[in-house]
């Protein structure tokens, strides 16, 4: 099922699934204790435990993106909005070229949620004979409201460290993460318009919360919901024949 991992023939022989997942994360600081490439490799590890369950073809992560905030630690490397939309379009373009009419963009990072979300509405018009569905990050958001214990939570968290613990616990460092519950930073109040520092200046740290309580069970819980469901969604997308038609119905206008 991993497109980097087979011969083209198999590739040619998987198009029949018409289905092809692009792990999308990026490369950011995340805080003392967790890898760089945290997003990508749990969007990556999760397509392919998918994948053994429903077949579908999974491509390699794409690990560069949208990395503004966090620019000020090393780490971060962000592509422009000129260059990342236009490559997810060549990257999609191919996998379409290869046979594949149905793409998900799976992706396990925060701040490519928006660029992705004006990816998918740039390419409503542009006469593609693919379709390409863009999910939340998580899937099981009832799982984390039922296990978490901390209040805050959305970056190198209870939630992404327990997460982390489960499916590559060798990547994590846990005893380099500083004692303290680390909340909101952010020193002034202009709501509810927003800025282009907000995460910035709540965040400095890239962390959230108190991931002291992140544990390998938690991860397991969690992850175990949201493979369930993905599959799920995979076998929905596979029926579907509504969406590329409505697409080509609307590039007619």
């Amino acid at each position: 099922m991993e497109w980097a991992h087979v011969t083209y023939e198999d590739v040619a022989s998987m198009a029949k699934e018409e289905v092809c997942i692009i792990p999308i994360g990026c490369l950011e600081p995340h805080a003392w204790h967790l890898p760089t490439g945290n997003d990508a490799l749990i969007a990556h590890r999760w397509a392919l435990m998918a994948a053994e369950l429903e077949p579908v073809m999974v491509l390699p992560p794409l690990y560069y993106a949208y990395v503004k905030p966090g620019r000020h630690l090393p780490g971060a490397i962000s592509l422009e909005t000129d260059v990342l939309l236009p490559f997810l379009e060549n990257v999609c373009d191919e996998v379409a070229r290869n046979g594949f009419e149905k793409i998900i963009l799976l992706n396990g990072h925060g701040g490519n949620t928006a660029i992705l979300d004006v990816f998918r509405q740039h390419l409503s018009d542009r006469g593609k004979d693919y379709a390409v569905y863009f999910p939340p990050i998580f899937l099981m958001d009832d799982v984390i409201g039922e296990i978490r214990e901390t209040a805050d939570w959305g970056h190198a968290c209870e939630i992404e460290t327990s997460i982390s613990l489960y499916l590559f616990p060798e990547l994590c460092k846990m005893d380099r993460l500083p004692e303290g519950y680390f909340r909101s930073k952010k020193d002034f109040d202009i709501g509810p318009a927003k800025t282009s520092l907000d995460w910035f200046a709540s965040h400095p740290e890239t962390y959230i919360g108190d991931a002291h309580k992140a544990s390998a069970e938690k991860g397991q819980r969690m992850t175990e919901a949201q493979i369930e469901r993905l599959v799920a969604m995979i076998r929905k997308i596979k029926k579907d024949e509504k969406v590329l038609a409505k697409m080509r119905e609307y590039q007619t206008f």
